[in-house]
């Protein structure tokens, strides 16, 4: 019995043979996470979900004023989750912070239960920690959230930061990383009510 082929008869055998090869690659590899439960796949155009607030995506070069810090830093194409953009920091001793700044209008957190961001780790594990601020000055801190290899989604609640700074006034997301070294990716910063 022949079996039917659904590629042009004008490829080659062994180009014919190649392509089904990969297409069954491909679909193990799908078959794979879908087993194991843990690949989480986000279109580069992906919009937040119904709940979420992005604050920051890093789509626009002219928003790089708001972005500062002791890390080399650039937007780039590679590792982005929300858009085409993600935030790439070069991390060394000395070299070890972001922050992000509201750029003077400071943002209203009250209602929402959770700070999530993506994140893409290339090097070893490390911690980071967070710091927020308000407007007046006041800032709270969590400590030693780690990091692993690849891609991850820190999430951060909010709730015990309503006895340290003004939910109504945050001015300044800063992480710094411990034992710094490699590239860090970030994308979606944003606020979740779940």
């Amino acid at each position: 019995m022949r079996r039917e082929s659904h590629l042009p008869n004008s490829l080659p055998m062994r180009e014919q043979t190649m392509s089904r090869q990969r297409g069954i690659a491909v679909a193990g590899l799908l078959a794979a996470c879908l087993l194991v439960g843990g690949c989480r796949h986000v279109p580069h155009s992906a919009a937040p979900t119904a709940g979420e607030r992005m604050l920051f995506s890093f789509e626009r070069r002219t928003m790089m004023p708001m972005y500062s810090g002791s890390a080399p830093r650039a937007i780039v194409p590679q590792h982005a989750t929300h858009g085409k953009h993600a935030l790439r920091l070069k991390l060394s001793p000395g070299r070890e912070t972001i922050i992000l700044d509201t750029g003077g209008f400071p943002m209203d957190w009250r209602g929402w239960q959770r700070l999530k961001v993506d994140i893409y780790r290339e090097g070893a594990p490390i911690k980071m920690n967070l710091r927020v601020s308000d407007r007046h000055g006041k800032r709270h801190w969590v400590w030693g959230v780690p990091l692993s290899t690849g891609a991850s989604t820190l999430t951060y609640e909010i709730s015990p930061l309503s006895e340290k700074i003004d939910l109504s006034a945050v001015s300044e997301l800063m992480w710094y990383a411990e034992d710094p070294s490699g590239e860090i990716y970030l994308d979606a910063v944003r606020l979740s009510r779940s």
